[in-house]
């Protein structure tokens, strides 16, 4: 392995709440949208439901295997449990999974920018050839399925955000169906789709893994759901490659409490696309006000986030806005291409946006 141990990631707000967790009074001081978590809590019915047997779910080991969330979780697209491997979190099943995928010195094609964990993974932990799809900074970084077919061209895999993280913006899929023809058929094709729940009218891509073998669909359960802090997550794909990957999964991978939540939020799915639509006004509402702050331009967004471009420099503007205890994201370790030019903001509540804005406001008066 070359390079550093861990990719950067946001969470910096911890530095004030304290990783000891010794006063956890503290979070009502900060504002973390530097992490892309949830502004709005799990389904009342989840909630509920942990409230009423939480001794019992903290004390009792889980379903071994969690055949009844990957039931769930198969059923919403039509697949079966076959197609479905569990994780503890999208991030363990990166770890898990990519290894077995491409070697050292075999190339892998990356969206450019694109969250840096996959970069990580990939280049410094495997150790293969990283190729970067570059996505046109003039066109507020859409991805082009022409363009992205084209830079994948001789690779092992290709691996993909949809909506893209940090851009928030999404391909069509009528654009994933196009990239896919045009793709060979020795190539495995990786989507992470995290926040494909908060893109307007666009299908995930998992009942696609039942008809083409190239695809993997990693979904995760945090940000939509709200389940951030109990990490369940899951692969989608061919039974033929699930199947190997299962025999050298650990037991229990996933928790008791994190199964029960996961398979009544999915029971209550309608409550959470009503909390999109309203991240949809909360977003585009804060990016009206931000817009109107001289030296700030966001970018569009179809998710829960905006990418701002800054004349600042970015990590002058994370600085200085974290000593009033807001928490945003210097993006320059997702791109290259960055330079100093970008940060990002989840999408809070009304008020907290407003408290943001007015922050904001006062630190690019300065």
């Amino acid at each position: 392995m070359t390079g550093t141990p861990h990719a950067f990631h946001g969470g910096a707000s911890f530095e004030a709440i304290g990783t000891d967790f010794a006063d956890l009074a503290r979070r009502t001081e900060v504002i973390d949208a530097d992490v892309l978590d949830a502004w709005y809590p799990p389904a009342p019915e989840v909630v509920a439901e942990i409230h009423a047997h939480l001794e019992w779910l903290m004390k009792t080991s889980p379903p071994t295997h969690g055949d009844g969330l990957r039931a769930a979780i198969a059923a919403m697209p039509d697949l079966t449990p076959a197609h479905i491997l569990l994780g503890s979190g999208t991030s363990s099943l990166m770890y898990h999974a990519l290894p077995q995928l491409v070697q050292r010195g075999q190339r892998v094609c990356l969206l450019d920018p694109m969250y840096g964990e996959y970069d990580h993974l990939c280049g410094q932990v495997i150790g293969a050839e990283i190729v970067r799809a570059e996505l046109s900074e003039a066109d507020a970084f859409a991805p082009d399925p022409d363009q992205i077919a084209k830079a994948a061209q001789g690779c092992r895999l290709l691996i993909m955000v949809n909506p893209n993280s940090p851009t928030g913006r999404k391909l069509s899929s009528e654009g994933l169906q196009r990239l896919l023809s045009q793709l060979p058929q020795d190539i495995t094709v990786w989507i992470d789709e995290t926040y494909i729940d908060f893109a307007p009218g666009v299908p995930s891509a998992e009942p696609l893994v039942a008809t083409d073998p190239r695809l993997i669909v990693c979904k995760s359960m945090s940000k939509f759901f709200g389940l951030s802090g109990l990490r369940v997550g899951y692969l989608a794909a061919d039974p033929a490659r699930i199947a190997p990957w299962e025999a050298y999964s650990p037991p229990w991978s996933v928790g008791l409490l994190a199964q029960v939540a996961a398979v009544r939020a999915l029971q209550h799915y309608s409550y959470y696309a009503q909390r999109a639509e309203e991240t949809h006004r909360l977003r585009n509402d804060l990016a009206q006000e931000l817009s109107q702050i001289p030296g700030l331009e966001p970018l569009p967004s179809d998710t829960n986030f905006l990418l701002i471009r800054t004349q600042r420099p970015a990590a002058e503007l994370v600085a200085q806005l974290r000593e009033r205890n807001l928490f945003w994201r210097d993006c320059d370790s997702l791109s290259p291409r960055f330079q100093g030019r970008y940060v990002r903001t989840a999408v809070k509540d009304a008020a907290t946006n407003q408290r943001m804005v007015q922050i904001v406001r006062d630190v690019m008066r300065g």
